[in-house]
């Protein structure tokens, strides 16, 4: 998830740079305490100029903010940028080929119907329950459709307030629209309430999306948010939460 890095660097003597940031994700540099610009994974985004004039001889300081989080975090300096080449892109979905999750087993901790409308909807728990893991599972929609969505969802803890979404991951979702656009399960904890996760169209219920929470943490309850336009499309009516302590069986 998002990160600051700090390092410094030492140098001999100073002069024009390009910093190659190919093994980072996306977002932007300061260096000396001067924004040098913003890096993303693609042709000319991948290398970065660096005045001369802003450097100096001795100890540098540079300061990475990474929206999506490095592969490596080391930055080299090039006489060159890099202007036309292409990364392969990873999966953008989070499901691998062939993987069906595997419920058979596995009890609820709340089963029950969502009310239609916009805006947040609680759910509690009958109690507190220990979890690592947590799935949500969609049963039916409002509007009787195939598409199920979710603009932002949160976990409650044991004081019934919303629990940190930091480290969250998403470890599989069934479904997730990306041909008509970039609607992936990890949509559900960016802090944007426009954007959402959106399963792909033709897909049936049910739909699931699993949460590994990086932490094992106390829940009593979640948070739902529908998607904003009237009609709050792709709303879920019924439908199941499960936790676990260790992964979820595909």
């Amino acid at each position: 998830g998002p990160a600051y890095y700090r390092a410094t660097f030492n140098l001999e003597e100073a002069g024009d740079v390009f910093l190659d940031m190919q093994t980072w994700g996306k977002g932007m540099v300061w260096v000396n305490g001067k924004a040098i610009g913003r890096f993303w994974e693609i042709g000319p985004q991948q290398t970065l100029f660096m005045p001369g004039c802003w450097l100096k001889k001795g100890e540098n300081e540079i300061i990475v903010l990474d929206l999506l989080g490095p592969e490596k975090a080391t930055i080299k300096g090039l006489d060159k940028p890099i202007l036309d080449m292409l990364r392969a892109e990873a999966p953008m979905t989070h499901r691998k080929e062939g993987e069906n999750l595997n419920l058979k087993n596995e009890k609820p901790v709340a089963s029950g119907t969502l009310k239609p409308g916009n805006g947040w909807q609680e759910v509690k728990f009958d109690a507190p329950v220990k979890a690592r893991f947590f799935c949500f599972e969609a049963l039916s929609s409002q509007n009787g459709n195939d598409n199920a969505a979710i603009a932002e969802f949160y976990l409650l803890g044991e004081n019934g307030k919303p629990l940190s979404r930091q480290h969250w991951q998403i470890a599989y979702a069934d479904s997730e629209e990306t041909r008509g656009g970039n609607f992936t399960a990890d949509k559900i904890f960016d802090l944007q309430e426009s954007t959402y996760w959106s399963t792909a169209r033709g897909d049936k219920y049910p739909h699931q999306v699993v949460i590994d929470l990086r932490e094992e943490v106390v829940v009593s309850g979640f948070q739902y948010l529908p998607r904003a336009e009237e009609g709050y499309p792709g709303m879920v009516k019924e439908y199941k939460a499960y936790t676990k302590m260790s992964p979820f069986k595909f």
